[in-house]
């Protein structure tokens, strides 16, 4: 029993002298921010995907290719203005 007591004292004395008074909260902390930073991943993730932000890099791309065929001569012009146009449309909604 006499290694019981010892052990709480010792125990006793760690919280009531200072000793890692900070830690739990330096915990809480640390769990915070990792939530945090989790969270505006996975945020940033969920934003890169919609059709809206990927969608005008598209568009251009899809405009472009057709500058360079036709600029190439692989179309020509009645195929290339009927594509931009065709690039210009919205699409319906399904």
């Amino acid at each position: 029993m006499h290694g019981m007591t010892e052990w709480l004292a010792r125990a006793q004395t760690w919280h009531d002298g200072g000793m890692f008074v900070g830690m739990h909260w330096l915990w809480w902390l640390f769990w915070v921010a990792t939530l945090i930073a989790i969270g505006w991943a996975l945020v940033r993730l969920g934003a890169d995907r919609t059709e809206s932000h990927r969608s005008v890099p598209r568009k251009q791309a899809a405009e472009e290719t057709l500058r360079q065929r036709y600029a190439a001569g692989e179309i020509d012009e009645d195929e290339y203005r009927r594509r931009m146009a065709v690039l210009g449309e919205t699409p319906p909604d399904s």
